[in-house]
């Protein structure tokens, strides 16, 4: 079957809409435990995720959050002793991130609350449903490129 634009528009509306709902039972965990806004959780989990040292344009690309908000949480969290910025070696423009230890520790504490928060919604949802969102997301994950 194929999609016309309203179909499109629909579904891009109830994916919006979802995550925004999702995000806000989550941020209350975020906000709660440790002050955090939930760019500066994103930039946290995705330096929390990668073992490697991520330059803020990775971590652009990876949460699909503009620059300018990246460079705040990342300022943030350097200013709360969560992250390491080292300067690139070959190109003096380009800084490295990485969390440090504490920062490790704030991400270990907060996961299993996430995820209580996140299941809290899901259990509301059939095994087959949640089997079929997980596809679902990571085929958009694919075709979208990340």
């Amino acid at each position: 079957m194929q999609l016309d634009q309203t179909q499109f528009f629909l579904v891009s509306n109830r994916l919006i809409r979802a995550a925004t709902a999702l995000g806000r039972v989550t941020s209350r965990v975020h906000k709660r435990e440790e002050g955090l806004t939930s760019p500066e959780f994103a930039v946290l989990l995705v330096l929390g995720s990668e073992r490697a040292k991520l330059t803020s344009t990775q971590i652009v690309d990876y949460t699909a959050m503009d620059k300018t908000k990246v460079s705040r949480a990342v300022a943030s969290l350097d200013h709360r002793g969560w992250v390491v910025r080292e300067r690139a070696t070959c190109d003096r423009r380009f800084e490295y991130l990485t969390l440090t230890e504490e920062g490790r520790d704030v991400l270990q504490e907060l996961l299993p609350k996430i995820f209580d928060a996140e299941t809290a919604i899901l259990k509301n949802m059939t095994m087959d449903e949640r089997h079929g969102l997980e596809a679902g997301l990571k085929a958009l994950d694919r075709v979208v490129g990340r």
